[in-house]
């Protein structure tokens, strides 16, 4: 049984940028900016930060590794930065990692919509280049508890059409996590429960067509990471249950865990990156990515109807991330 804590959002400064704080009666907090509706830091018990957020504005203006990013109006990369939509070939603008990655909202100053005992941020996008239609985003984070103590951040993300035609839009989240104790992620076991592997060329984009998709053994377990590299997908999610798909990660010397759920409807992807060449840190934490849709979907003839948003219409990606210590 999950309930919703009595919590308090108070405006605050992080590094001389605006911030929120969530604050409930359990102790947990999370500490959310304003630009990009960026999770800073989730402190299920006090003292004790399971998200591996921006240590500070430079890295919080740059979106230095994309730490906590809400990806819209795509996650991953495009192939070439470009693609074709209605008839027509759009490019995207490079970013100064090179590729574009991860859409644009990220570097947008999001507005507070909600602050009673959630914290709800919007953000407006107008269209730019290579993309030329306008959006509207909304971020809820809320702190549940569970039955027998385990603290909860859900997170819900909301793109609308606000435009007049048809757009392509998906959504993703990157949340990086840490269990306590653990200076890197070499001690953390794994369990996806997915029945297939997304299959990824040089350039980090999926392969085209069905290639792309290689069967695996359900779920996948790593019972010991050690230093393996990740940056790969799944899907083919298996719900438990009561209908949710659930990442499990854990520290194989306490048995902490933090679980990512999401509702395989709307998020039938998840993206595991261990970090290794982070600039910060490097495999200090886990990327745990929910996502709407396979990267470089815009160009995927596979995602070429499910892409597709209409005006009014409104895509909705919900994930939480649970931490039993």
């Amino acid at each position: 049984m999950v309930g919703v804590t009595t919590a308090r959002v108070i405006r605050e400064n992080f590094d001389g940028m605006p911030a929120w704080r969530i604050e409930s009666d359990s102790g947990a907090t999370a500490l959310v900016a304003e630009r990009g509706a960026s999770v800073l830091s989730w402190e299920p018990k006090p003292g004790i930060n399971v998200i591996d957020g921006y240590a500070n504005a430079a890295e919080l203006r740059e979106a230095l590794w994309s730490r906590s990013l809400v990806a819209v109006p795509w996650p991953g990369r495009v192939k070439d930065n470009t693609y074709r939509f209605d008839g027509h070939t759009y490019h995207l603008p490079a970013t100064s990692r090179g590729p574009a990655l991860h859409g644009f909202v990220a570097n947008e100053d999001f507005v507070m919509d909600d602050a009673s005992s959630s914290l709800t941020l919007r953000c407006d996008f107008e269209g730019t280049e290579g993309y030329p239609w306008p959006f509207s985003v909304s971020v809820t984070y809320s702190l549940e508890f569970g039955a027998e103590g385990e603290e909860h951040l859900s997170t819900t993300i909301a793109a609308t059409n606000t435009g007049s035609t048809d757009i392509p839009l998906a959504i993703g989240w990157h949340p990086y996590v840490k269990l306590p104790g653990n200076a890197t992620i070499s001690n953390y076991a794994l369990r996806i429960p997915a029945r297939t592997k997304i299959l990824y060329g040089p350039d980090l984009v999926p392969l085209a067509g069905e290639a792309a998709y290689s069967g695996v053994n359900a779920p996948v377990e790593i019972s010991y990471l050690g230093s393996r590299a990740m940056d790969e997908s799944y899907r083919g999610l298996i719900p438990d249950e009561y209908g949710v798909v659930n990442t499990v990660v854990c520290d194989s010397a306490s048995n902490a865990r933090i679980q990512l759920s999401q509702e395989p409807a709307d998020a039938p992807v998840v993206h595991i990156y261990t970090g290794d060449d982070a600039p910060r840190d490097p495999r200090a934490s886990l990327a745990i990515e929910p996502l709407s849709h396979l990267p470089d979907a815009f160009n995927r003839a596979d995602s070429a109807a499910s892409i597709r948003l209409a005006p009014g219409a409104t895509r909705q990606l919900t994930a939480t991330i649970t931490c039993m210590l």
